[in-house]
C-alpha cells in the first residue's frame, strides 16, 4: 500500500512538472526584480568629520553599540596587533563621566579584563579589538527595508 502511494504521488509530481510549463525568474523568491539580476547598489558616502569634531549620535535603543560619527579610513585596518581607535577611546578612569562634546567617548568597562572580565580591568579585552565589528561609521545610505522600529 505504502508502495503504491509512493509510486502515485512520483507520477503526479512528474506529470506536473511536464504541464506546469517554467516559471518565470521574476516569480521566484521575496523581492520584485528577477533572481539573477545584479542590481546597481546605491551610491552613499561616510562622514569626512575629523575625529573630536564630531556630534554623538544617539543610539537606536538602550543597549545598540554606537555608531562612529566621524571619518575611519585612516584608523583602518584594525588587526590583533594594531588598533589605532584605542589612541583616543582607551580611558578606563574616564567611564562614567559626563560627556562632554568634542572629548572622546571612553570604552565601557564591559571592554575592559579579559574574558568575562576576569583579568587586569584597566587592560583592554583581547576579545574587543575588533571595534568594527560591531561598531560601524554614520553614513547617507539609504535603508535596505523599511524600519519601523521605536524605541
Amino acid at each position: 500500500m505504502r508502495i503504491k502511494l509512493l509510486l502515485m504521488s512520483m507520477l503526479m509530481a512528474f506529470c506536473g512538472n511536464i504541464f506546469a510549463g517554467a516559471i518565470d525568474q521574476s516569480d521566484v523568491g521575496l523581492g520584485k526584480d528577477a533572481v539573477f539580476a545584479d542590481p546597481t547598489p546605491f551610491a552613499f558616502t561616510y562622514p569626512d568629520t575629523k575625529a573630536g569634531k564630531s556630534d554623538r549620535v544617539t543610539p537606536s535603543y538602550h543597549t545598540a553599540p554606537p555608531t562612529v560619527p566621524h571619518a575611519v579610513e585612516k584608523y583602518w585596518p584594525i588587526t590583533a596587533e594594531t588598533n589605532d581607535c584605542l589612541d583616543c577611546h582607551d580611558r578606563y578612569k574616564k567611564i562614567g563621566k559626563k560627556y562632554v562634546k568634542g572629548k572622546k567617548i571612553p570604552m565601557p568597562k564591559s571592554h575592559y579584563g579579559g574574558f568575562g572580565g576576569k583579568g587586569i580591568m584597566d587592560e583592554v579585552s583581547g576579545a574587543r579589538y575588533n571595534c568594527g565589528q560591531c561598531h560601524v561609521p554614520v553614513s547617507d545610505a539609504p535603508p535596505l527595508v523599511e524600519n519601523i522600529y521605536a524605541p
